[in-house]
């Protein structure tokens, strides 16, 4: 017996081809930005405050007193980190919200063959949040999960409670742990890969789409599951070749980096300016590691989620997000085949 996901892969890889040649610079840079989402990277003001106080009445009759040097830097950095903090909260937000959108993206991209990032992203804001908002359900199912039995068990430890107890709740999570993480997994996954390209093919909302995949599911467990155990498979292998992909990307970005901050350094000193312009170029070269990685990241995640839905087409024909990129790729691979038979 055939099943859908192993003859899949070939038209997967089509489809790819289709979507991404010729090369486009320009789409493939808007590509490499929706991948940074998706695939899933002063001493100055110390110095003057340490002046300040020489400019206090030195005379003895009124004014205040000298202030500590170390209090005004100290409150300069303690400000710093307070900002740094605030910061980070903000970017993590920030990929929190517009993550679940691009996931719409992407999929309009490979539904459409073409990337216009600020028209998807409008048209799917409402589909992201519905998106995120399952995905906040899930880990908070999981926080329950683990999160109950952990604050007994901190109890019990407070409580004065015994070592053969506390193991024994240590012993209860691991299983909980595991099961809760496959069973997350599998729902944030088949709902990227299928649910995302259903809603936006019958523009169907979330639990709707989610309702139409668990009934095809149920009538067909077994090519599910070879999906599921295949897709596991190449997605260690893309893993694989984009951990190797990145490690050079970092390496040809890191050397070039490490010499001219080294020599700035050299130069220049630890003074404020300096630092000011080695935080610069490594936000610079932060940024080009990421966008190296999405050009890298763009073909492989575009081929798993073609592979994808092909499968889904394939299983149940009346939820195929891509009959036309579907019927394109067989007719292909057909006469390719009529081709080597006439040979």
């Amino acid at each position: 017996m055939a099943y859908a996901a192993l003859d899949a892969i070939d038209d997967a890889i089509d489809a790819t081809k289709g979507f991404l040649l010729p090369f486009e610079f320009g789409k493939w840079l808007r590509l490499a930005v929706i991948m940074i989402f998706v695939a899933g990277g002063g001493g100055g003001g110390a110095n003057w405050a340490t002046n300040a106080p020489q400019f206090a009445d030195s005379t003895g009759s009124g004014g205040a007193p000298p202030a500590d040097p170390g209090t005004m830097p100290d409150a300069a950095l303690g400000g710093l980190a307070l900002a740094i903090i605030g910061l980070v909260v903000l970017i993590v937000l920030f990929f929190v919200v517009v993550t679940p959108i691009m996931e719409f993206v992407f999929v309009e991209s490979l539904f459409e063959r073409e990337v216009h990032i600020r028209q998807y992203f409008a048209k799917n804001v409402g589909n992201g949040l519905r998106l995120l908002g399952f995905n906040l359900a899930v880990g908070l199912v999981g926080l329950l999960l683990l999160g109950v039995p952990f604050a007994l068990l901190v109890l019990g430890v407070i409580g004065g409670g015994s070592g053969m107890a506390v193991a024994g709740v240590i012993l209860l999570l691991i299983p909980v742990i595991f099961v809760y993480a496959i069973v997350a997994g599998l729902l944030t996954g088949l709902t990227n890969v299928f649910v995302v390209p259903i809603m936006l093919a019958e523009e169907r909302g979330l639990l709707s789409a989610w309702g139409r995949l668990w009934s095809a599911m149920t009538d067909d467990i077994a090519e599910f599951l070879v999906y599921v155990v295949l897709s596991v498979i190449l997605g260690i292998g893309v893993g694989i070749i984009a951990g190797f992909a990145s490690l050079f990307v970092l390496l040809v970005l890191g050397i070039p980096f490490a010499i001219v901050a080294f020599a700035i350094f050299a130069v220049g000193g630890g003074g404020a300016v300096p630092l000011a312009v080695l935080a610069g170029l490594g936000l610079i070269a932060f940024v080009l590691f990421l966008l190296a990685t999405g050009f890298v990241q763009a073909p492989l995640q575009s081929f798993l989620r073609y592979y994808a839905m092909l499968v889904l087409g394939d299983i149940a024909p009346d939820l195929d997000p891509i009959p036309a990129i579907s019927s394109e790729v067989r007719d292909e691979d057909d006469d390719n085949g009529d081709a080597a038979v006439a040979a």
